[in-house]
């Protein structure tokens, strides 16, 4: 028992040693984009979680993702909703999410009241949280030169959800992804922690570990409000493993897939920064934070111990139209030059009435497509989708485009 004991702890501590190792050469490398940024913390202050009661009608912001900093009553039916950011300055996305109810069944009108912003979203209702509808173009009225927003809402009883976006809160994206690892190829896991300890989900798809192939990243959720980019990723992902090019795609390929960077922020209610202050798409050059630190050197890791190389990252966002993000045919070439002009045409081809726009742009600041560039010389892209681009539209788009992809990967250059 003694000599088991003493080899059982020596293969304990080798391990532990090759572990470290591992931890200390899977760093990610630090680089001197042109704009740099400062990503160091910045103050912020969390909204107080609490119910508001004003004459038989409530207001709460006492869930994950919730945003109302204020809920007062400015006369008979009209209610005025607060809403303010983490900090500044900041990027105009004014999210906003509460439930709201009532003693007596009644239609009342809600000022959307923004600081440091104007009116973005078209609200999203819900009776449940999970199934959504844009209000009414007839149930709303931009006021204060269209700085803010009245809608009118029927209450009662019964709890109203009211929000910026579909709420995709860390839980319901966790849900999402255990339901991918249900696939026998998909590993479900965290790359860590983020300030306030919730995991940093990953899903890495690979059908055969044993072999060296190149890697796909696909990144989400950087930004809390950008729900329709996360939804464009879910199908894009779920294409990937069950489109009919995944068999063959898979036998070739790995996939890294990062659906929630900014977990804090989005349980949070953020506008857009972390729990740091920080916008994470800027800290891509010394990581200063710990969500980006840690995903970095996640991926350099992955990249290590599978011995292939990054060709393509992916990263997921929203903005007021569609378009994609891309870096100009200048410069170094990346490892897949042929990749990005016969992929997007693709895309184009294969939806007739869509217009695609893709916009170019110079490595400036540290973002994600500049860095998968920089780190690995892979083909960088930010997959943009606008914030009321048709929810049909988004999903077919998303597999539309990973069918794309898996195609012009597996042609090569020779396509």
């Amino acid at each position: 028992m003694g000599i088991r004991l003493i080899v059982r702890t020596a293969v304990v501590v080798l391990s532990v040693i090759l572990l470290n190792v591992s931890e200390l050469s899977a760093q990610a490398t630090t680089y001197d984009f042109p704009k740099s940024v400062d990503t160091k913390d910045h103050p912020i202050v969390l909204q107080t979680r609490q119910l508001f009661e004003v004459n038989g009608v409530y207001a709460t912001n006492k869930f994950r993702a919730a945003r109302l900093n204020n809920f007062v009553q400015e006369n008979d039916t009209l209610y005025t909703a607060v809403i303010e950011p983490e900090n500044t300055p900041i990027n105009g996305s004014p999210w906003f999410a509460f439930k709201i109810w009532a003693d007596k069944r009644d239609t009342i009108s809600v000022k959307l009241e923004y600081s440091f912003s104007k009116h973005r979203y078209v609200p999203k209702l819900s009776t449940n949280g999970r199934d959504w509808v844009a209000i009414p173009q007839d149930k709303m009225t931009f006021v204060d030169d269209g700085r803010n927003l009245v809608i009118q809402l029927p209450v009662s009883e019964d709890t109203l959800w009211v929000s910026a976006q579909e709420i995709y809160d860390s839980q319901i994206v966790a849900e999402w992804s255990t339901g991918i690892a249900a696939n026998q190829f998909v590993t479900f896991g965290s790359a860590g922690q983020s300030r306030e300890d919730r995991p940093l989900y990953f899903l890495d798809i690979n059908k055969d570990s044993s072999i060296k192939k190149d890697i796909v990243v696909i990144l989400s959720r950087q930004h809390p409000p950008e729900v329709t980019g996360f939804m464009a990723m879910q199908a894009f992902v779920e294409e990937i493993l069950d489109g009919e090019q995944s068999k063959t795609f898979l036998d070739q390929y790995q996939i890294l897939v990062y659906p929630l960077l900014n977990p804090d922020g989005v349980d949070n209610g953020h506008w857009r920064h972390n729990l740091g202050g920080i916008d994470l798409n800027r800290d891509w050059a010394y990581y200063n934070q710990p969500e980006t630190r840690q995903i970095a050197n996640h991926i350099v890791e992955k990249v290590q111990q599978s011995g292939g190389r990054v060709v393509v990252g992916l990263d997921f966002h929203s903005t007021q139209e569609d378009v994609f993000y891309t870096i100009p045919d200048e410069g170094p070439e990346s490892v897949v030059p042929w990749f990005k002009q016969q992929w997007l045409a693709g895309i184009q081809n294969s939806i007739p009435y869509y217009s695609l726009n893709e916009s170019p742009d110079p490595i400036g600041p540290p973002v994600t497509k500049f860095w998968f560039y920089t780190q690995f010389q892979a083909e960088g892209v930010t997959y943009e989708i606008g914030d009321e681009t048709p929810r049909e539209f988004i999903r077919l788009k998303g597999k539309l485009s990973a069918q794309q992809m898996m195609k012009v990967l597996l042609a090569g250059e020779d396509e």
